[in-house]
């Protein structure tokens, strides 16, 4: 497993400039969440994780039921284009739904973490939480 303090300053962070999405993007919201987003309109989200799913670019935050939630990017604006040194890939070619995934350790190299985190599995809740509170040690020391 990566020690969350060598994993670097460099974040992900997303700022949300719609609450509602169309199209194919909606496809995606209805997988996950029956439709109905938890995300703010000029909130900042840490993501923990991307995902190319049915087609559309997802990604993973805390959202605003402080949940994991993945949501269509067209819904944000990306604050910082760098991405963590840290995060790993995957894809996944005979999928019709998920084609691609970045993200943390778990999140890649264990094959149940993300279903278990959109049926919010208690311990995968608390790698995810575990995950963003070492990115916020991290920011902390960077300021």
């Amino acid at each position: 497993m990566f020690d969350a303090l060598t994993e670097g300053s460099v974040i992900v962070e997303v700022t949300c400039i719609k609450e509602h999405v169309d199209g194919k993007s909606e496809i995606s919201m209805e997988y996950n969440y029956g439709g109905a987003p938890e995300v703010t309109a000029g909130l900042s989200y840490p993501v923990a994780g991307m995902s190319i799913y049915a087609g559309v670019v997802m990604v993973l935050i805390r959202d605003d039921a402080q949940l994991p939630g993945w949501y269509p990017m067209e819904m944000f604006d990306v604050r910082d284009p760098r991405m963590p040194s840290h995060w790993l890939f995957a894809k996944y070619p005979g999928s019709e739904y998920l084609q691609a995934l970045w993200g943390y350790e778990e999140l890649i190299n264990d094959e149940f973490h993300y279903d278990a985190l959109l049926e919010r599995d208690n311990g995968a809740l608390v790698i995810f939480s575990n995950r963003l509170r070492a990115r916020n040690r991290i920011m902390n020391r960077a300021c």
